[in-house]
């Protein structure tokens, strides 16, 4: 089963770095810059398969799942999101852990740092439940900025002045491996 999901997955992402190249192989001057973006695309693409297995998001999954499924699905209805994003978020944020400190400051399950936390209403952070809530609801405010699922996940990691910068030079969110984690995490937690 796992070789043949990583087959499939291996199957998806070729076929999707042969449909961009396929796609500008027509627009002539631009075909330099793509094949640096397609570079780009394929190491984020081969990052994403190489940061875990399919078993180990599973886990990772199931422990979310079991612990705070029933959270998860009342914090999403609350804050209008889905589910599976916050999952997804969860695990590659903290690896499920609810005390995962990352050396930017971001802690516990969402990442969340505590100055995002205050600023979403949370003074206290560190529990599980606030840090589901206070990252839900962050999510929230750049999925209503960006107006794009895959900006406001790049802003979740970048922060939302790092990718309106990049924005302003042409930034594309497929380069980044954080997105490819999050869709990988979310099509096996669906």
């Amino acid at each position: 089963m796992q070789k043949l999901s990583i087959s499939l997955f291996a199957a998806i992402a070729i076929i999707l770095i042969i449909a961009l190249n396929c796609e500008y192989t027509f627009i002539g001057e631009a075909a330099s810059y793509q094949r640096a973006r397609d570079n780009r695309v394929e190491k984020a693409i081969v990052k994403s398969i190489v940061w875990a297995t399919d078993e180990q998001i599973l886990r990772l999954a199931e422990i979310i799942e079991k612990k705070y499924g029933s959270q998860i699905e009342q914090i999403s209805r609350k804050y209008y999101t889905r589910p599976e994003d916050i999952k997804a978020i969860a695990v590659v944020e903290s690896l499920a852990d609810e005390n995962a400190e990352s050396s930017a400051g971001a802690v516990g399950l969402m990442g969340v740092k505590r100055t995002t936390g205050k600023e979403m209403g949370f003074d206290d952070i560190e529990g599980p439940i606030n840090n589901l809530k206070a990252g839900t609801k962050y999510y929230k405010m750049l999925l209503k900025k960006f107006k794009d699922r895959e900006l406001a996940l790049a802003a979740y990691n970048l922060g939302p002045g790092e990718v309106g910068n990049r924005l302003n030079n042409g930034f594309d969110p497929e380069t980044m491996d954080y997105i490819w984690k999050i869709r990988r995490v979310s099509r096996l937690v669906i």
